[in-house]
Protein backbone atom coordinates (compact mmCIF):
# COMPACT_ATOMS: atom_id res chain seq x y z
CA UNK A 1 0.00 0.00 0.00
CA UNK A 2 1.19 3.61 -0.94
CA UNK A 3 0.33 6.47 1.49
CA UNK A 4 -0.67 9.17 0.14
CA UNK A 5 0.05 12.56 1.75
CA UNK A 6 -1.45 14.43 2.68
CA UNK A 7 -3.18 11.66 5.07
CA UNK A 8 -5.95 12.32 5.92
CA UNK A 9 -9.23 10.07 7.32
CA UNK A 10 -11.59 12.43 7.22
CA UNK A 11 -14.26 9.11 5.50
CA UNK A 12 -14.52 5.68 6.58
CA UNK A 13 -13.47 4.97 3.11
CA UNK A 14 -9.78 6.19 3.77
CA UNK A 15 -9.76 4.54 7.42
CA UNK A 16 -10.18 1.51 6.09
CA UNK A 17 -7.73 1.72 3.45
CA UNK A 18 -5.02 2.79 5.92
CA UNK A 19 -6.00 0.34 8.09
CA UNK A 20 -6.20 1.89 11.46
CA UNK A 21 -8.99 0.88 13.92
CA UNK A 22 -11.88 3.04 16.11
CA UNK A 23 -13.60 2.61 19.38
CA UNK A 24 -15.80 4.86 21.22
CA UNK A 25 -16.70 4.76 24.69
CA UNK A 26 -20.39 6.76 26.73
CA UNK A 27 -19.50 9.22 28.74
CA UNK A 28 -22.57 8.53 30.11
CA UNK A 29 -22.52 4.63 31.28
CA UNK A 30 -19.13 3.92 30.68
CA UNK A 31 -19.35 1.24 28.17
CA UNK A 32 -16.78 1.08 25.53
CA UNK A 33 -17.05 -0.93 22.05
CA UNK A 34 -14.42 -1.40 19.48
CA UNK A 35 -15.92 -0.38 16.03
CA UNK A 36 -15.40 -2.48 12.84
CA UNK A 37 -14.78 0.04 9.70
CA UNK A 38 -14.99 -2.33 6.94
CA UNK A 39 -18.83 -3.47 8.40
CA UNK A 40 -19.27 0.64 8.47
CA UNK A 41 -18.35 1.14 5.42
CA UNK A 42 -20.76 -1.92 4.04
CA UNK A 43 -23.65 0.05 6.12
CA UNK A 44 -22.97 3.42 5.62
CA UNK A 45 -20.33 3.98 2.41
CA UNK A 46 -16.86 4.53 2.33
CA UNK A 47 -17.30 8.38 1.93
CA UNK A 48 -18.85 8.50 5.40
CA UNK A 49 -17.64 11.05 7.26
CA UNK A 50 -15.38 9.32 10.34
CA UNK A 51 -15.21 12.57 12.04
CA UNK A 52 -16.80 12.71 15.93
CA UNK A 53 -19.86 15.29 14.39
CA UNK A 54 -20.53 12.36 11.32
CA UNK A 55 -20.43 9.38 13.35
CA UNK A 56 -22.12 10.73 16.45
CA UNK A 57 -25.15 11.33 13.83
CA UNK A 58 -25.60 7.40 13.11
CA UNK A 59 -24.14 5.67 16.20
CA UNK A 60 -25.42 5.99 19.72
CA UNK A 61 -25.41 4.28 23.19
CA UNK A 62 -27.58 0.58 23.19
CA UNK A 63 -28.07 0.63 27.33
CA UNK A 64 -28.19 4.20 27.75
CA UNK A 65 -30.87 4.45 25.15
CA UNK A 66 -32.64 1.87 27.52
CA UNK A 67 -32.73 3.74 30.58
CA UNK A 68 -33.83 6.86 29.14
CA UNK A 69 -30.48 8.76 29.56
CA UNK A 70 -27.96 10.73 27.13
CA UNK A 71 -27.50 7.91 24.44
CA UNK A 72 -25.02 10.30 22.69
CA UNK A 73 -22.53 11.32 24.54
CA UNK A 74 -19.93 9.76 23.09
CA UNK A 75 -16.19 9.85 22.38
CA UNK A 76 -14.18 8.16 19.43
CA UNK A 77 -10.75 7.26 19.55
CA UNK A 78 -8.64 6.36 16.40
CA UNK A 79 -6.15 3.51 16.87
CA UNK A 80 -2.74 2.65 14.83
CA UNK A 81 -2.92 -0.95 13.48
CA UNK A 82 0.23 -2.85 13.23
CA UNK A 83 0.55 -3.96 9.79
CA UNK A 84 -0.52 -7.95 10.47
CA UNK A 85 -3.71 -6.75 11.98
CA UNK A 86 -5.21 -4.36 9.59
CA UNK A 87 -8.37 -5.27 6.96
CA UNK A 88 -7.30 -6.34 3.77
CA UNK A 89 -9.34 -6.64 0.85
CA UNK A 90 -10.03 -10.89 -0.53
CA UNK A 91 -7.60 -11.54 -3.71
Amino acid sequence: MTMKFPFTEDTLGRKLEAGTGLSVDCLTCKRKATLDVAELVKRLGPDHGAMHWDLSKVIFCHESRAAGRDDRNLQFTNHAVTPDKRWRPCP
